[in-house]
């Protein structure tokens, strides 16, 4: 299996989480892991695991892909996408071992299954993403970088898909400050990212379709997203996700999801979208705000709003 598939972690402080991920896939393929800084004894951790340690500067989910992608020393045809918080389980490192190898030449990615552990308890219902693009051919793979959140890759080719799962389980957030703290940030970025898209200034670099990959599914979902009123598709969404969706069959840890993810941060990201809004930026000053959000861990807007003022004006003066 050495010579079929790599796997490729990304990570940052993640001492409580990348023994779990590296225990998984270290034994039986050769693992390459992209560190942006830790300070927590990650780096140590993953000594122990893989000579193959790199570090880079993180801005951005899909940028950091994108480097790991043209600058890690990869030689196997096929690489096995993680973060630092994803476990591989035993099924799909059996269907890895036993039908990677003959998958089609024309098949540039894989979807495996994605399951989610939150407030104590598996993620099992409620409509979220049920498969990810986690297995990609080398050199016909790239990461969306449209996308300000989370990342997609596009593909030059067709998709196949495993029954296996990825286990996603960040034991960071069974701290609920630290998880919202990090839905701030997110949620900012999510704000600028709609606002862009609304006026036509970033595009997928996919094809988004209802009919297509999980991914165009999702692209198409979030373009009609942009349209729906502010406040009310919140309140649509958590609907859809925990009754329509039967979330509220997972219990208290689907409650706390549902609420949390579908709801709350929803409503974070249309209250951001209504400041921006009223901020009425001009194209090129919704530019600069996107560039100052990557150099802020924060996820206030009226700071940025103020930079953007700001860097007008002087701008303004050196004319």
């Amino acid at each position: 299996m050495r010579a079929t598939i790599s796997a490729v972690v990304l990570c940052h402080n993640e001492a409580v989480n990348i023994h779990h991920c590296l225990e998984s896939v270290a034994p039986w393929m050769d693992v390459f892991v992209v560190d942006s800084g830790s300070t927590d004894g990650t780096q140590e951790i993953i000594r122990g695991y893989t000579p193959h340690l790199f570090e880079h500067p993180y801005s951005s989910h899909a940028a950091q892909w994108a480097w790991a992608l043209d600058h890690l020393p990869i030689t196997t045809d096929w690489v096995l996408a993680l973060d630092a918080d994803f476990v591989l389980t035993p099924a799909l490192r059996a269907e890895i071992e036993g039908k990677l190898a003959s998958v089609d030449a024309g098949v540039a990615g894989v979807y495996v299954r994605h399951r989610y552990v939150f407030g104590g308890g598996p993620i099992r219902f409620g409509g979220t993403k049920q498969f990810w693009l986690r297995i990609i051919r080398r050199g016909r793979a790239r990461p969306d970088q449209s996308d300000l959140v989370d990342f997609r890759f596009t593909v030059d080719g067709s998709v196949s898909r495993f029954a296996g799962a990825v286990i996603e389980y960040n034991r960071h957030d069974d701290d609920i400050s630290v998880w919202t703290r990090k839905q701030d940030k997110f949620s900012l970025r999510l704000a600028v990212e709609e606002e862009l898209r609304r006026r036509s200034l970033l595009g997928w670099e996919g094809k988004p379709s209802l009919l297509g990959t999980p991914d165009e599914r999702f692209m198409r979902l979030r373009d009609l997203w942009l349209n729906s009123p502010l406040f009310v598709r919140p309140v649509l969404y958590f609907f859809y996700r925990y009754v329509l969706m039967l979330g509220l069959l997972d219990g208290r840890a689907g409650f706390l999801y549902h609420v949390l993810q579908g709801f709350w941060l929803r409503l974070m990201v249309d209250w951001k979208i209504m400041q921006i809004r009223g901020a009425a930026l001009s194209d090129a000053e919704l530019d600069t705000l996107r560039q100052r959000m990557f150099e802020t861990r924060d996820g206030g807007v009226e700071p940025l709003l103020r930079a953007v003022r700001a860097a007008a004006t002087d701008a303004g003066a050196q004319r």
